[in-house]
């Protein structure tokens, strides 16, 4: 029996083990092995490239910035090979499955896509601006012969124009990459690319404006009328100052004459005139309406300009083409190393002008229409020094205009939406990411320029370099610590007002898009804010008083209401005297 079932057992076949799906599990480890070790490969490259990228654009801005072609072509042949690098390293098919396996598509598709944006910046943006034979179209354009060429970018118009456009493609284009679950050495590698590009962007964009709008704006296609305004910082405005002297000035084929001149106190319009909306009669008053000391209540510069024009057509039934607004500051910056000018007896020059017209002129004059006529004369006749080509240095301008002391606004649309895009175009409400920490003076006096302010922000960070919330701390001090008897009337202000020598004021804040204002301290101490809304954005007002020798500390705390969000531009108003803002970085505890 026992020899049958053996026999059976022989003739019976043996069932074959099925070692495919080992054999499948096998490969499919050696394929994923491989291209683990490829990608890791690649991430070796990639970190290389990200690092040379980052190095050789922030060079090429550099090189843009001081108009340097032989550095800017240097730089870019830097980053087209390293873009090249990248490119390589973030494709293939490896790249390809990845992008399609569950944990490693959230590393690969943010990569794939920084690697395209590199390349595309390389080759389409910043070639072509490299293969200029010079960079004037990042210079201020200067005189010859008493007159500034309205055609003399004309040659950079369509480079700029690609350019632009390609940065902001690609800098829209990362934005959207989603990298909230991404590893963060990917998130900061994208997100940093991505404010590398705009920074490039924001910079050829307004050389791309420039050369755009010089033809026109400059006369080249018949001659514009512009209204000239300088602004008072002894007198604290969100833009600056007071809006206190204006005069013509028409620029026929880049050839440029002054005319008529006034001081503010001309221009008022007892009736009320103006129209103005009604946030902003709400929230500023409707002083604005009848007086142009106070068209700069509001931050957005367009609106003051439109509001100035309007005051000017009542007065004299001309409306200007376009505003342009600077002040005493400013015009000591273009001045500087130019021949001094004799005003009132004073010897003007690029040095001291800013504490002749800003204070020491108020000491020369007891009557303040005199005080207010010399500042506008005297304003007319240093702008006549800038636009008669007699001086005017680049760099003074370019600082000028970095420091929101050099603004301008046209009346046509077309030329009005370029400018809006750039520095100087002033606009502040539709720029949603910056914080606005401004001055509006209640004093009616000019005791404004002995006051000195400080802003620090301190950003508390999360571990993805995101902004949880952040401390805005405004400090201002009267510096004024002698007998204010000595000090001219027109200085220390009327006393029905405020007490002779004190210095009122409203701070005004804009919270950025996504953060919520929590609190406010005065010194330590809890205190409370005026909220409202003007046109879409958040904001608060606070009434300061401060005695000479007096100081203030104001503290406000600025909650995120949404992840993710990145540090805000900040615009300030320009005081008296330079003043630069102080950034901090603090890790949250609650992110």
């Amino acid at each position: 029996m026992a020899e049958e079932v053996a026999a059976a057992d022989k003739a019976r076949p043996r069932k074959r083990r099925r070692r495919w799906p080992w054999m499948v599990v096998g490969v499919v480890l050696l394929v994923l092995g491989g291209m683990l070790a490829w990608l890791t490969y690649d991430a070796a490259r990639l970190t290389s490239a990200a690092t040379a990228v980052d190095q050789h654009a922030e060079a090429a801005q550099e090189a843009l910035t001081a108009a340097d072609a032989e550095a800017l072509s240097s730089e870019v042949a830097q980053v087209q090979e390293a873009a090249r690098t990248f490119e390589s390293a973030t494709s293939g098919p490896h790249w390809w499955l990845a992008s399609h396996l569950p944990w490693l598509r959230l590393q690969a598709a943010p990569l794939v896509a920084a690697g395209e944006a590199v390349g595309a910046v390389a080759d389409d943006a910043l070639a072509p601006l490299a293969g200029q034979d010079s960079l004037a179209a990042f210079e201020v354009p200067s005189f010859e012969g008493g007159r500034v060429d309205p055609y003399v970018l004309e040659e950079y118009r369509e480079p700029l124009a690609v350019a632009a456009e390609t940065l902001a493609t690609e800098a829209q284009t990362l934005a959207a990459v989603d990298t909230s679950r991404s590893w963060l050495p990917v998130n900061d590698l994208v997100r940093g690319l991505e404010r590398q590009i705009e920074t490039l962007g924001g910079l050829v964009e307004g050389a791309h404006a420039t050369a755009e709008l010089l033809p026109s704006m400059l006369g080249g296609e018949g001659a514009r009328h512009y209204l000239v305004v300088v602004q008072n910082n002894a007198e604290p405005r969100t833009t600056g100052g007071l809006p206190g002297a204006y005069f013509e000035l028409t620029v026929d084929d880049g050839r440029m004459e002054l005319g008529r001149y006034a001081a503010a106190r001309d221009l008022i319009d007892d009736a009320g005139r103006v129209e103005i909306t009604e946030d902003e009669e709400r929230i500023y008053s409707d002083r604005m309406k009848t007086y142009p000391h106070d068209a700069n209540f509001t931050p957005e510069f367009p609106r003051t300009a439109e509001i100035l024009v309007d005051f000017w057509e009542l007065k004299y039934g001309e409306r200007p083409d376009a505003v342009v607004s600077i002040d005493p500051v400013a015009l000591g910056w273009m001045l500087e190393g130019s021949a001094p000018l004799e005003a009132g007896g004073i010897e003007i020059t690029g040095e001291n002008l800013a504490q002749v017209m800003l204070n020491q002129a108020y000491f020369l004059y007891d009557d303040p229409l005199k005080q207010d006529e010399f500042f506008a004369r005297t304003a007319a006749a240093l702008f006549a020094q800038v636009v008669g080509g007699q001086a005017a240095s680049v760099s003074g301008v370019e600082q000028a205009i970095d420091a929101h002391r050099f603004l301008l606004w046209s009346a046509d649309a077309d030329e009005e939406a370029l400018l809006a895009s750039t520095g100087v175009g002033g606009a502040f409400l539709e720029n949603s990411d910056t914080l606005g920490v401004f001055l509006n003076d209640g004093s009616g006096s000019k005791i404004g320029y002995y006051i000195g302010s400080d802003v620090l922000v301190t950003a508390y960070q999360c571990n993805d370099g995101s902004i949880d919330s952040m401390s805005v701390e405004v400090e201002l001090r009267h510096g004024y610590e002698g007998d204010v008897k000595d000090l001219p009337g027109y200085i220390i202000g009327i006393p029905q007002y405020v007490p002779r020598g004190e210095f009122h004021a409203n701070v005004v804040v804009y919270p950025p898009a996504g953060f919520s204002l929590a609190g406010v301290t005065r010194d330590g101490e809890d205190s409370e804010v005026v909220e409202d809304v003007h046109d879409g954005r958040a904001m608060s007002q606070r009434r300061i008083e401060l005695k000479p020798g007096g100081q203030v500390n104001l503290v406000y705390e600025l909650q995120a209401t949404e992840a993710g969000l990145g540090l805000p531009g900040l615009q300030m108003t320009p005081g008296p005297r330079p003043n630069q803002p102080q950034l901090a970085f603090e890790q949250s505890s609650t992110c």
